[in-house]
């Protein structure tokens, strides 16, 4: 029997629900899942986390538990860059020629693979009143849209759609600078971007004979009555596609984006963030990074050391990137007025970094909200959940964003509202990195932008947003 509340602001009863998360693997995404979840059992709903990846680990260590189904969407088969990769495709190409005849075949054996079935008997079993679902998991949403029970995509990341104004995710263009700031600039970013879209869809139509993803997806919308047709958009910046009428949930702030109107679709909570958390039963490692942390916020707190900086590089990348760390070491490690905490993300063992000066301290993994709460300033990759966590935390930036998915464009939001610098992680040396720091710790002006942004995004927490939005979704149906 259904169960309500009042609204503390009208008085209006609210309906408490059974609310279904599904998420990805990203941390970023597990972290703000775990709070959404944290904060709705806080409001009296009852809600199952879910995802179909193992993430056991790292739910647990926020003192939470989740539901593993099982089944997780197609990814496509990774053959590498450059020259190896292109030969690599060529080779299964041919291989594939042979087996023309059976794509019905094959992509309906992909389609079986993902056991949609089982799935869906998961869900009637949980019988929710709202779904809500990581935005990149299409099999997912494609599977509950018939049944009956509103749905609701989520996603962390920053706009997705084409909108007057707003470059594509993956450029560093920053809107009024330069040619490619200008109208006719980002109109042709995005014009080479959906050219590459569909040549990128073209190819793997053709070399994955019936088990592309997109040809999966067609098989999905088949079993589950889904029309792609209708409410896939297909040429807007995410990949596959983003929905043309399922409410989506922005797991950010609408003053971090570039001056636009969104999506219909879009509504933003403002950033889900648990600025609390720490690793629940630590071990001996762990405890080791505690004690080393606390020595090192004591010096900070008794004016030991003037300047603590904090850079990390998130773990969600898997190129070498020890070059660039030692450049970054290289770049702190000589001013002896600055101490600086480096977290590897666990991508590098940090005996490979070499002899560090006294007033670097490198870890395998460091806790980035901690250390983000004593340190002025912060050196990082440009991850959304990065700069969300910065500007929370009231600490300016250096960015130094990879060259592909979504940093680029989230650096680029850095630059635009003044919250720091952006540098090039390839062509930087130790020189360039060092001055990037010097010149955001010298210029106030960077760390009252941080500031006004951080008020803006406390704004979301004092209005309880991300949790009304939710119950809104349940009030009108998902509509």
């Amino acid at each position: 029997m259904a169960h309500a509340r009042k609204d503390r602001n009208c008085g209006e009863p609210i309906r408490l629900a059974h609310i279904v998360i599904i998420t990805s693997n990203m941390a970023g995404r597990i972290n703000a899942t775990c709070e959404l979840t944290r904060r709705l059992r806080a409001a009296g709903h009852e809600v199952t986390l879910c995802s179909p990846m193992d993430i056991g680990e790292r739910v647990a260590a926020q003192g939470m538990d989740y539901l593993h189904l099982g089944s997780a969407d197609r990814s496509e088969p990774v053959t590498g860059r450059g020259a190896a990769g292109r030969f690599r495709r060529f080779v299964a190409l041919v291989g594939r020629l042979g087996t023309i005849r059976t794509v019905d075949e094959r992509r309906n054996a992909a389609v079986e693979s993902l056991d949609i079935d089982r799935f869906l008997e998961t869900m009637g079993r949980l019988d929710p009143d709202l779904y809500l679902i990581d935005i990149e998991l299409p099999m997912q949403v494609m599977a509950v849209s018939s049944s009956g029970t509103p749905v609701a995509v989520w996603t962390t990341m920053l706009s997705l759609w084409k909108r007057p104004g707003v470059p594509p995710l993956h450029t560093d263009i920053v809107p009024g600078r330069g040619w490619r700031g200008g109208r006719l600039g980002i109109e042709w970013a995005w014009m080479r971007f959906r050219v590459w879209k569909w040549l990128r869809a073209q190819r793997l139509r053709a070399t994955r004979v019936g088990t592309d993803q997109m040809s999966v997806l067609r098989g999905v919308a088949d079993r589950t009555g889904f029309s792609i047709h209708r409410e896939a958009a297909r040429y807007e910046w995410l990949i596959p596609f983003v929905y043309r009428t399922i409410p989506t949930l922005m797991f950010n702030a609408r003053a971090i984006e570039f001056s636009h109107e969104p999506h219909p679709v879009c509504q933003y909570v403002g950033p889900v963030l648990n600025v609390g958390r720490r690793a629940a039963d630590a071990d001996a490692e762990q405890l080791d990074v505690t004690r080393r942390l606390e020595q090192i916020y004591a010096r900070r707190a008794a004016g030991k050391a003037r300047t603590l900086i904090y850079c990390g590089f998130g773990g969600w990348h898997r190129g070498d990137d020890r070059a660039f760390f030692r450049r970054i070491v290289a770049a702190v490690g000589r001013n002896l007025e600055w101490e600086v905490v480096i977290g590897l993300g666990a991508r590098v063992d940090p005996d490979e970094l070499g002899a560090l000066p006294p007033s670097v301290h490198v870890f395998g993994w460091a806790p980035q909200m901690e250390v983000l709460a004593h340190a002025d300033l912060a050196v990082h990759h440009a991850g959304i959940s990065s700069i969300n966590e910065s500007v929370v935390s009231g600490v300016p930036m250096v960015v130094y964003p990879y060259d592909y998915g979504d940093t680029p464009g989230a650096a680029a939001r850095v630059v635009y509202h003044g919250l720091g610098l952006r540098g090039d992680r390839t062509r930087d040396s130790a020189d360039d990195i060092n001055r990037r720091i010097e010149q955001v710790l010298a210029d106030p002006s960077f760390r009252r932008n941080v500031e006004a942004m951080q008020d803006r995004y406390a704004a979301y927490e004092r209005n309880n947003a991300a949790v009304k939005a939710v119950e809104a979704l349940l009030s009108t149906g998902g509509r």
